[in-house]
């Protein structure tokens, strides 16, 4: 299972509440059409990211697919018939914007499980480490029971290499340099 992450801002002169109103609606439009392989997205408000400009609040749209054959269908589905206009709509109110392509590595997603994430931490691998050693450190603290851990894939996007979605402040190793970020859903296919 891939995610095609999106985090973006909106235009300082656009008000909050215009933007995620037109947000919402182009992921209501987008979950109605159901391109091939995707298996639903939602959208994260938080206060500020490190690799996003100082300013707005901070949006990451989740966009969760099959495999890579997934990726095709939806890029084109997003921006075309139905979804068109309000993508284009959301579009023009927006600021600063960067993408990257995540793989689910441990836990499950689930809608539902979207709609509880109140925290993503991200961290990487540190200079010198293996990715055994890594996993035998996530092992250690549990991480499977919890979240949802997604690994960056082909080095793409600004953000760290992983993110852990979870419901409470993720216990994680120091020497992973977590950045904890509070996360409020915004958007899930339940709370629509």
């Amino acid at each position: 299972m891939l995610a095609y992450v999106f985090w973006h801002q909106r235009a300082e002169e656009v008000s909050r509440d215009e933007y995620q109103q037109r947000l919402i609606a182009y992921h209501q439009i987008l979950q109605e059409r159901q391109p091939e392989g995707f298996q639903g997205s939602f959208v994260l408000e938080m206060s500020h990211l490190p690799w996003m400009l100082e300013g707005p609040e901070v949006y990451e749209d989740w966009y969760v697919v099959e495999n890579s054959a997934a990726l095709d269908p939806l890029d084109e589905a997003a921006v075309s018939g139905i979804c068109r206009e309000p993508h284009n709509a959301v579009a023009r109110l927006a600021g600063d914007g960067t993408g990257g392509l995540y793989r689910l590595k441990s836990g499950t997603f689930d809608r539902q499980q979207a709609s509880a994430i109140r925290h993503a931490s991200y961290f990487k691998k540190q200079p010198g480490m293996s990715y055994e050693q890594l996993y035998a450190l996530l092992d250690q603290s549990n991480v499977e029971s919890q979240g949802i851990l997604w690994q960056r894939q082909m080095t793409m996007g600004p953000a760290r290499e992983y993110c852990l979605h979870s419901t409470e402040v993720a216990a994680l190793p120091a020497e992973l340099e977590i950045v904890h970020i509070e996360a409020r859903p915004i958007y899930t296919p339940e709370a629509q």
